[in-house]
């Protein structure tokens, strides 16, 4: 007789795993229900046929308590989008959304996944909307994501109100990326400097040294140079580590509060450099979903309450709800981002044209290409500067160690050579 592995939530809605004989999967399931078993999975175990130890195919899947679960929105965004991309795909195909999710929760066997597919599943059969459910599971889903997917309900429009959520997903994500991989390079380059530091104090110069003792020498200037450096670096150095750390979790709790938030908010957007990256980032972000949002026949109301909710900068989210206000009072789109400084006057013109020709999702699309463009440029700028900078520092050094051991050298040799 067939041998079964099953997966079955007891009375108490806790999992169980475990094997049980049977004809049939039906014939398992029905001895689970029967012995107060609900069953969740029931997988027929696979043997080697050669001869050798059974070799079971299934294996359970970890069991993850999404009440107690913890992830930034980073990685949410990661699995929230290789959720719904599956999903869209087995409606685009034609399948019903219930039979979908169930489909997913069968198929699925990522833990995360598949715990957020059979929750889901559990409600769409208990009556409740993709957009309800979506709300129940806030660490994956985010309020805008869910608002979209109520909005393709109520329309019934949710294939393509799929696809824009994860165009969205994969633009959001795609920017963190580029914002990591322009760090990286100068991260290297300061790691490399370092690891010369070492080099320099730790193994070269202290032979150096000891050679210049042995034959009566001296160092000179520039090389003692580098020896000061390097030691008190390596000396204060992890006092100032310290410090900075100090100050960072200062300013960390500190932002917890509204007051700290909003000034920290606003005095990074008075910074030159760093205020233009902001500003394109969030407007970029801004813009975006404000296309989606619109184009998806989400309530003007309603999709200004989820733009102000996207803004992450405190300073800019103020001003956005004020702007909303004016908007809901009948002023245009243009008018009120422009009265409180959210767009420059190029941007406002591009939405103003837009508005007047009924073409305002075209209008944002558009402030979004350029905001995003204008974001990379500025990532790469940056990122050339701060690589300019380390490889420079690294060059200084290295420059001044050379010179160091080379002067040093040379009037050892004029000292023995004149003696």
């Amino acid at each position: 007789m067939p041998t079964f592995s099953f997966r079955a939530l007891d009375k108490k809605g806790k999992y169980t795993n475990g094997r049980m004989d049977g004809s049939s999967a039906q014939e398992v399931r029905q001895k689970l229900r029967d012995s107060g078993l609900q069953p969740v999975e029931v997988t027929q175990k696979s043997v080697d046929i050669g001869g050798g130890n059974d070799k079971q195919a299934y294996q359970p899947i970890k069991v993850v308590d999404l009440d107690k679960l913890r992830m930034g929105r980073a990685k949410a965004d990661v699995l929230a989008l290789a959720f719904l991309e599956k999903l869209h795909q087995l409606i685009q195909n034609g399948l019903p959304l219930g039979d979908a999710v169930k489909s997913l929760h069968s198929r699925l066997r990522e833990p995360t996944l598949h715990a957020v597919a059979e929750s889901l599943w559990r409600d769409l059969s208990e009556g409740a909307t993709l957009a309800e459910a979506m709300r129940r599971r806030p660490v994956l889903f985010e309020p805008t994501l869910s608002s979209m997917i109520e909005a393709g309900e109520a329309t019934g429009s949710l294939e393509s109100i799929l696809d824009n959520i994860c165009d969205l997903l994969r633009s959001r994500i795609q920017l963190r990326k580029n914002i990591l991989s322009a760090l990286s390079y100068p991260a290297a380059i300061l790691f490399v400097a370092f690891g010369v530091l070492l080099f320099v104090l730790f193994f070269l110069m202290p032979r150096v040294q000891e050679m210049m003792d042995s034959m009566g020498g001296e160092l000179s200037l520039a090389a003692k140079a580098v020896i000061f450096f390097a030691h008190n670096t390596l000396t204060f150095g992890p006092f100032v580590l310290g410090a900075v750390a100090l100050i960072a979790l200062i300013l960390h709790q500190w932002r917890k509060t509204e007051d700290g938030r909003m000034t920290t908010d606003r005095t990074l957007l008075k910074i030159p450099i760093i205020r233009d990256i902001i500003a394109n980032a969030e407007l970029s972000r801004l813009a975006n979903l404000a296309s989606i949002l619109m184009e998806s026949g989400v309530d003007t109301t309603d999709a200004l309450k989820l733009l102000e909710k996207g803004l992450k900068n405190e300073d800019l989210r103020t001003r956005f709800r004020a702007a909303r206000s004016l908007i809901n009072d009948g002023s245009s789109f243009s008018d009120a981002l422009q009265e409180y400084r959210i767009l420059v006057d190029m941007d406002a013109d591009v939405l103003a044209v837009s508005e007047n020709t009924g073409s305002l999702v075209k209008g944002f699309k558009n402030i979004y290409h350029n905001r995003y463009s204008n974001l990379e440029t500025q990532m790469k700028h940056l990122t050339a500067v701060t690589a300019t900078g380390a490889l420079g520092f690294v060059f200084i050094l290295v420059g001044l160690l050379v010179i160091g051991v080379v002067s040093s050298i040379m009037a050892l040799s004029n000292s023995v050579l004149g003696g």
